[in-house]
C-alpha cells in the first residue's frame, strides 16, 4: 500500500445559507462571568507544517483594528422570504441571507432592517444565553424562547421544496445531547428536536454540505472526534477517531472539505472532512508562547470557493487570518474605555486597550466586500465587533497573491496534476459511480487487516455462494451473499486468496475417468511463507488440507488457474519475485506443490489474475503498472503493458476480469484516488490494454453503506448468483469502513451496476473517437 495519498475533487457549493459558526458558542450570555484559563506551554518540538498550496506572508507591518463593544451582547440576524420560490438564483441567495451582527441600534430597528433583494424579505434574530436559553424573534412580530443551558454549534436559514426554515444545532449541557431544531421562519413554530447522545462536548461545530446535508463535528470528553451527518431527519454517524486532549473549538469549511481545530497545546490543526480520506492532521500554526482557543471560518455558503480561517488566543490581543496565499496577524484594540483615543495612538500592548479573546466569528458585510469579525474578552466577558480594512478584506476574499501567481487549494492542485497535466490521458478521465448493495461483517482485527476477497460460486445452489476473504492479521473468513460471517479459520496471516474449481484429487492417469474433483481455495500465508490449501465442500464449508512451502522470503500476493484438473498457483513476495507451483492432491487429501517457474518484476507486486481463454496472466506491480505473461510455457517472461498514468493512481493491487457484451475488461484498483481502472482487453491481442476510464463505489446513505477507499484486493464473476446478483457480482476490500467507523470489511456490488458503468465508459469512448 503506497504511503502517498491524494484527496478527492472539491465539491462545488450550491446550497446557500446564512450561518452562525460554533465559534460563537456561549458568547451570547454577555453578562455571564468567565473563568480565566491558564495557557499550557508545550515542550514538544512541533514544526509548522506548510500547506500544499503556496503561502505568501503579508508584509511585516502592524495592523491595529479598533473594536466596538456590543451593548446587547452578540446576536445574529438572518433573512428569509415568505415566498421562497422568488430566490431561485445563487446571487439572490447570497444577498438575501447575509448575517448581521448586533450593534448599538435597538433590536427592533435591526429586525426591521430591509435588504434590497425582494419586498417579502424578513429578518429573524437569534440570541443564546448559555445559562438561560435561546431567544428567537422575527420582523413579523413572532417570538419564541427555548429554555435550557445550551452551547450553539450552528444556525442557518435553509430551503427545500420552496420552503424555508431555521436549522439550529445546539449542545444541551444538561442532558449531554446534541439537538437539531427545525424552526418555521415565519411563525417560529418548532418541530420536535432530533437528538444524539454524546460523551460530553469539548468543542462542537456544524455546517451545511454542498449537497445540502447538515454536517456536525463533536469532540467529546474522551478526546474522540465524532463526525455526523443529519440525513433524512436523523443522525447518521459517519466516523469517529481519537483526536487527543486540548481541542477548544472547531470550524468546518465545506468548500474545501476542511476541518480546523484549535488546540491549546499545539496550535491550529487542519483535517480533511471527507470520511474516506486518510486519518491525518496537519499543523498549520504553532507558537509556543500562545494557546489557541478559538477558530472560525468564513461561512462556506456565503462566498463560493473562499478558504478563509481565523484563530485567537487569550495570550494575544489580536487575530490571525489565513487565506491560501496570505497570512496576517491583526492587533485588536479595545477603545471602549478610551475617551481621548483620538488624541493618541492606541496599541494592543497597552493593558487598558488589550483583550483576551477565546472565541471568534467571521461574517461577510452587508454589501459583501468587507469581512466582519466578533470576538470576546475572557477577562471582562464583553463582546466586540470590528470590520477588517478594505484592502485586507479584498486580499483575503479575492486571493490577491501577485499578478504571476494563481492561488489554488491543495485539492485543486491535485486535480490539475491528475487530469490536465498529462494530455495523453485526457481521453480516459471519465469516472462513473456505482453504489454498493451489501457489505460484509467487519473483520475481527483492527488496523489494515482485511485484504483480498475471492468469490466461490456454488454450482449446486448459486444463492448459497460464498465470499472468502482474508483477515491478514490471523484468519481466513467466509461470508454469505448477505455479508454475514459464516466461517472463520485462524490459520495465520493469510494475505491473498483465490479459488479453483474441479481440481483432480487422484494423481494417476488410470484413475482419471472416475477421479474425484473438488473445489479449493489457496491463500498466501505470511506466517510461514507458504501457500495454505483448503477444500470447499458443496455447502461452501472450508477444510484446511495443508501447506505448500515456497522459497519466497516474504510471500505477499497470489492467484491461481486450473488446467486439466491441476491447479497452478502464481505467488509473489515483496521483493518482486514470482514463483509458479503446480498443486497435487493425493487421495488422502494431502497436498504438495512443484515449483515450475520463477521470474521477477522490478518492484513490489501483489494482485494477479489469469485469463485461461487467452492463456494470459496479468500481474500488478503496485507502483508501476500492469504486466502480461504468456502462461503456455514456463520459460516465458512477463511484458510490461500498462503504465500507471493519470487518471490512474498508485497503488495498483487488485486485478480481476469481467465480461460485458462479449467483451473482456480488466478491473484494477486505483488506490490513490479510491477508484478502479477499467481496461478493455483485446482478445486477439491480450497484451494490449485500452483504458476506458474509472469507476468509483459511492456511499448509499439510505442503507448506511459507506463508499469504498484504498482497495487492496478485489474479485468479480459473471455467474448468475440469483437475487440481486443475477448478472454477476463484484467484491472489493474497503480500506476505511466508516458510517459508522468499524474495522475493515468487503463491499458487494451487483454485476448489473458494474455492467452499466462499463457500458457508459465504452459509449463515451466511442463518442470521443467519432468526434475526432
Amino acid at each position: 500500500m503506497t504511503n502517498q495519498r491524494h484527496t478527492k475533487t472539491v465539491f462545488k457549493t450550491t446550497f446557500t445559507t446564512a450561518t452562525l459558526s460554533s465559534a460563537l458558542l456561549t458568547l451570547f450570555g454577555c453578562a455571564a462571568s468567565h473563568d480565566t484559563n491558564t495557557s499550557a506551554d508545550t515542550s514538544a518540538n512541533i514544526k509548522l507544517a506548510h500547506s500544499e498550496s503556496q503561502l505568501v506572508k503579508a508584509e511585516s507591518q502592524d495592523i491595529a483594528l479598533p473594536l466596538t463593544k456590543q451593548k446587547n451582547g452578540l446576536s445574529l440576524t438572518m433573512h428569509y422570504q415568505t415566498h421562497a420560490e422568488h430566490s431561485n438564483t445563487k446571487s439572490a441567495y447570497k444577498d438575501a441571507y447575509k448575517d448581521t451582527h448586533a450593534n448599538n441600534i435597538s433590536k427592533d430597528a435591526r429586525a426591521n432592517h430591509k435588504h434590497k433583494v425582494y419586498d417579502d424579505t424578513h429578518a429573524i434574530n437569534i440570541n443564546v444565553n448559555e445559562h438561560k436559553g435561546i431567544s428567537l424573534s422575527n420582523s413579523e412580530g413572532k417570538k419564541h424562547f427555548i429554555a435550557g443551558h445550551y452551547t450553539l454549534a450552528n444556525a442557518e436559514v435553509v430551503e427545500s421544496n420552496s420552503k424555508q426554515w431555521v436549522s439550529l444545532v445546539v449542545f444541551n449541557n444538561n442532558t449531554q445531547y446534541i439537538e437539531v431544531y427545525r424552526i418555521n421562519a415565519a411563525s417560529l413554530e418548532i418541530d420536535q428536536p432530533q437528538t444524539q447522545l454524546t460523551k460530553g462536548s469539548e468543542a462542537i461545530c456544524a455546517t451545511t454540505s454542498s449537497a445540502g446535508e447538515l454536517q456536525i463535528v463533536n469532540i467529546d470528553a474522551t478526546g474522540t472526534l465524532n463526525q455526523y451527518e443529519f440525513y433524512n431527519g436523523r443522525f447518521l454517524s459517519l466516523r469517529d477517531f481519537a483526536i487527543g486532549p486540548g481541542i477548544k473549538s472547531c470550524a468546518i469549511n465545506a468548500n474545501i472539505e476542511t476541518l480546523y481545530l484549535a488546540d491549546e497545546f499545539a496550535g491550529v490543526w487542519q483535517l480533511d472532512t471527507d470520511i474516506e480520506s486518510e486519518l491525518a492532521k496537519t499543523l498549520i500554526f504553532h507558537d509556543q508562547d500562545v494557546a489557541i482557543e478559538g477558530v472560525a471560518t468564513l461561512s462556506s455558503t456565503t462566498v463560493d470557493g473562499v478558504d478563509i480561517a481565523a484563530w485567537v488566543s487569550p495570550d494575544a490581543s489580536g487575530i490571525w487570518l489565513k487565506a491560501p496565499c496570505l497570512t496576517q496577524f491583526v492587533s485588536l484594540i479595545n477603545t471602549a474605555n478610551e475617551s481621548n483615543s483620538a488624541d493618541r495612538q492606541l496599541k494592543a500592548t497597552d493593558k487598558s486597550t488589550s483583550i483576551q479573546p477565546e472565541f471568534v466569528h467571521l461574517s461577510l458585510s452587508e454589501e459583501g466586500s468587507h469581512i466582519s469579525l466578533v470576538v470576546d474578552d475572557d477577562e471582562s466577558g464583553d463582546v466586540f465587533s470590528a470590520e477588517l480594512p478594505s484592502k485586507l478584506s479584498a486580499a483575503l476574499l479575492h486571493r490577491q497573491c501577485g499578478t504571476d501567481f494563481k492561488a489554488t487549494s491543495p485539492k485543486e492542485n491535485h486535480m490539475e496534476k491528475a487530469y490536465t497535466n498529462n494530455s495523453a490521458s485526457q481521453h480516459a478521465n471519465l469516472t462513473i459511480k456505482v453504489k454498493p448493495d451489501v457489505e460484509t461483517d467487519p473483520v475481527e482485527n483492527h488496523g489494515d487487516a482485511a485484504d483480498d476477497p475471492a468469490i466461490w460460486v456454488n454450482s449446486h445452489s448459486a444463492s448459497q455462494s460464498r465470499i472468502i476473504g482474508t483477515d491478514k492479521k490471523g484468519a481466513l473468513n467466509s461470508y454469505d451473499l448477505a455479508g454475514k460471517l459464516v466461517q472463520s479459520l485462524p490459520v495465520g496471516r493469510v494475505n491473498n486468496v483465490d479459488v479453483g474449481y474441479k481440481v483432480s484429487v487422484a494423481e494417476t492417469k488410470a484413475q482419471q475417468s472416475d477421479t474425484p474433483l473438488i473445489d479449493i481455495a489457496v491463500a498466501s500465508n505470511r506466517s510461514n511463507n507458504s501457500l495454505s490449501v483448503f477444500e470447499i465442500d458443496k455447502r461452501g464449508h472450508m477444510t484446511q488440507l495443508g501447506h505448500i512451502s515456497t522459497t519466497l522470503n516474504d510471500i505477499y500476493g497470489m492467484c491461481l488457474f486450473v488446467s486439466g484438473g491441476v491447479a497452478h498457483v502464481f505467488a509473489n513476495d515483496t521483493s518482486g519475485r514470482f514463483e509458479r507451483y503446480s498443486v497435487s492432491i493425493s487421495p488422502d487429501k494431502s497436498v504438495d506443490g512443484h515449483l515450475t517457474q520463477s521470474f521477477s518484476l522490478p518492484s513490489q507486486p501483489e494482485g494477479c489474475v489469469v485469463d485461461t481463454k487467452t492463456s494470459t496472466a496479468y500481474l500488478g506491480e503496485e507502483g508501476a503498472g500492469i504486466w502480461a505473461l504468456d502462461i503456455t510455457s514456463n520459460s516465458n517472461q512477463p511484458q510490461f503493458i500498462a503504465e500507471i498514468e493519470a487518471p490512474v493512481e498508485a497503488d495498483v493491487e487488485g486485478l480481476a476480469l469481467f465480461n460485458v457484451d462479449a467483451q473482456t475488461y480488466l478491473i484494477a484498483s486505483s488506490q490513490g484516488n479510491n477508484s478502479y481502472a477499467i481496461y478493455h482487453v483485446h482478445n486477439e491481442n491480450p497484451e494490449v490494454l485500452e483504458l476506458m476510464g474509472l469507476v468509483q463505489i459511492a456511499a448509499d446513505k439510505a442503507t448506511q453503506i459507506d463508499s469504498v477507499s484504498e482497495t487492496d484486493g478485489l474479485d468479480v464473476t459473471n455467474a448468475n448468483l440469483a437475487g440481486r446478483f443475477t448478472e454477476g457480482l463484484w467484491v472489493v476490500q474497503d480500506g476505511r469502513n466508516v458510517m459508522p467507523s468499524e474495522t475493515q470489511n468487503f463491499k458487494l456490488v451487483a454485476g448489473a451496476s458494474l455492467k452499466d458503468a462499463i457500458r457508459k465508459l465504452a459509449n463515451a469512448k466511442r463518442e470521443r473517437h467519432s468526434d475526432m
